[in-house]
């Protein structure tokens, strides 16, 4: 991406602007803040209604998010994280991120749920981030 490290992480870690960034999230809930971890409730809507909280463990130093699984609805279960360092002129991101994801549904029903929620919506997710960096960054150069 087109920005410093910073950049970019502060976009993943402001957890409010989600919904208006990712369409199949209806809601993002920073439940609680403990030092530079973060539990999250997160609702999506991707075939059907899914629910689930992670801890994000935060790193501005790094810069990095981390995060685990705690709770949900129909997602058992998720690890994964973001890496941002500087490449050239811009930043490199590493994404990685696993979900297990269980409801009384038929295999091909589950595996769109999964895909929705993981594989298909990386490439649109990035995407998303890297439009608000340019957003952010436009706004700040207009800024008196």
């Amino acid at each position: 991406m087109g920005a410093a490290p910073r950049e970019v992480y502060d976009v993943v870690i402001d957890f409010a602007v989600y919904p208006r960034l990712f369409p199949e999230l209806r809601s993002v809930r920073v439940l609680e803040t403990v030092g530079n971890r973060v539990r999250v409730e997160f609702r999506a809507t991707v075939v059907i209604a899914v629910r689930y909280v992670l801890d994000l463990v935060c790193d501005s130093q790094t810069p990095s998010v981390v995060w685990t699984f705690v709770d949900g609805d129909v997602v058992s279960g998720s690890e994964g994280g973001w890496r941002f360092t500087p490449e050239g002129s811009g930043t490199r991101v590493d994404y990685r991120a696993s979900m297990d994801v269980s409801a009384p549904l038929p295999g091909f029903v589950l595996r769109k749920v999964t895909d929705a929620l993981l594989a298909a919506s990386i490439p649109n997710m990035l995407a998303a981030v890297s439009r608000e960096v340019l957003r952010r960054q436009q706004r700040g150069a207009s800024a008196p």
